[in-house]
């Protein structure tokens, strides 16, 4: 089989590299100056997110009481992908579909949870970037669907799709992967909980208009654990370095 995809390694450099260059522009664009800032009381925004062992999707709807202070509601769906998992594809069978070898699991975490961001920093009345610290938490859902693989059946001569067993597949009869709905029906739900901090970087021009950068950490955790990976233990938690674009709207005193 030959690997396919951005590497897992090339995404952290990318993310590492985004949070060195965020730190560099803002320490060189920050200067001293008056602000004015029209008064908003409401935020909400959509998130889009790249992490080390996916991505995802958000959105969040906040109160800001004053101009240094924020609390809000966020709600967000993030894939995840084992640091050993690698997508292959069978080049010796054609229209063969991708498979991940060895992964029991495709996991998501559906979660929910209230979050609190300081501003550090106010934009100058010129313009400029604002910088936020947040953090959040609250319940998580860990949502993992079982793996099938399409098989050569040799007593048969045919193929079909079978759940993924490690035990008995292997590269010399697996043709490739089954379609993602396949194992849907015997998907499993775990609860647990999350936790998610960082910094944001708030460029927009306007009071009104919400374009940020955010650089954080999360961490999930679930119970009972799901073991992601054939011949590995299952992961206690989850920790993953991110990178967010966040994009939405300010309502003022009077909107």
């Amino acid at each position: 089989m030959r690997h396919s995809g951005i590497s897992r390694h090339f995404l952290k450099k990318v993310l590492l590299t985004s949070l060195l260059v965020a730190a560099f522009v803002v320490s060189f664009a920050q200067n001293v100056g008056e602000y004015h800032h029209d008064v908003t009381t409401k935020e909400w925004n959509f998130q889009i997110f790249a992490h080390t062992e996916g991505f995802g999707i958000g959105y969040q709807h906040g109160r800001t009481p004053d101009l240094y202070n924020k609390h809000f509601w966020e709600f967000q769906f993030m894939t995840n992908q084992h640091p050993k998992s690698v997508r292959s594809i069978n080049a010796y069978y054609e229209n063969a579909r991708p498979i991940r070898y060895g992964q029991l699991y495709t996991l998501f975490f559906l979660q929910a949870g209230y979050g609190y961001q300081r501003t550090l920093h106010l934009k100058p009345y010129w313009g400029g970037v604002q910088i936020n610290y947040t953090l959040s938490a609250g319940p998580a859902l860990g949502i993992g669907i079982p793996n099938y693989v399409e098989v050569l059946n040799y007593n048969t001569g045919f193929s079909e799709i079978v759940r993924y067993d490690p035990d008995k597949h292997n590269l010399n009869n697996i043709l490739g992967g089954a379609r993602w709905y396949s194992g849907i029906s015997q998907t499993i739900f775990r609860p647990g909980f999350y936790a998610k901090t960082g910094l944001t970087f708030d460029f927009a021009k306007s009071d009104y208009k919400l374009r940020s950068l955010e650089v954080g950490a999360q961490i999930q955790m679930v119970f009972p654990f799901i073991q992601q990976m054939a011949f590995n233990p299952a992961k206690a938690f989850y920790l993953t370095g991110y990178l967010a674009f966040n994009f939405g709207k300010k309502v003022g005193i009077h909107g």
